[in-house]
């Protein structure tokens, strides 16, 4: 007789063949296009301010884009979104770079640079570093943390990239 509330043993490999699956889709196919969102290969591939803060690092997130509008008016953004966001500053140059270092767990490092991207434009690259905590009781936490990610860092560059462009609009044409 079968226990109320039980699986059977095709429920659990059920259950086991999804996760697998997703896994794989996530980790596999999602997630490699997510860690480099917009970003050149030389981006990802160079160094940037707070790359050795966070040592052995399995979470490493390089993200680009091209903004219409020169340093000058892209910086008081970043700066604005380090204001709301509560991160401690750990360095920065102004119209360059600003790096974030959470002061709490997981020790975790945010870099905003802006480059020149021809006349006034600006590339805004931000690499997002930190090291999981993989253990069982916290993996679902991780992984949403992860997961989430892209969408809290995509919308933050778009938010910046929008606000910048418009200003720069409004100082070309006077207003």
């Amino acid at each position: 007789m079968k226990t109320p509330g039980r699986l059977g043993p095709w429920a659990v490999h059920l259950v086991f063949g999804t996760a697998a699956v997703a896994a794989f889709v996530y980790f596999g196919l999602v997630r490699p296009g997510h860690m480099r969102w917009g970003a050149s290969d030389v981006e990802i591939g160079r160094p940037m301010p707070g790359d050795k803060v966070v040592g052995g690092a399995d979470f490493v997130a390089t993200r680009a884009v091209t903004i219409d509008a020169p340093r000058e008016l892209v910086w008081p953004w970043i700066v604005q979104w380090g204001q709301r966001d509560g991160r401690f500053v750990k360095g920065f140059e102004a119209n360059h770079y600003m790096l974030w270092l959470t002061r709490s767990a997981p020790r975790l490092t945010w870099c905003w640079e802006l480059e020149p991207a021809g006349a006034g434009r600006t590339r805004l690259v931000t690499r997002v570093r930190f090291r999981h905590d993989w253990f069982p009781a916290t993996a679902f936490r991780t992984l949403a943390a992860d997961l989430g990610d892209i969408f809290r860092v995509r919308n933050a560059m778009l938010d910046v990239k929008a606000e910048a462009e418009a200003a720069a609009k409004k100082w070309r044409h006077g207003a």
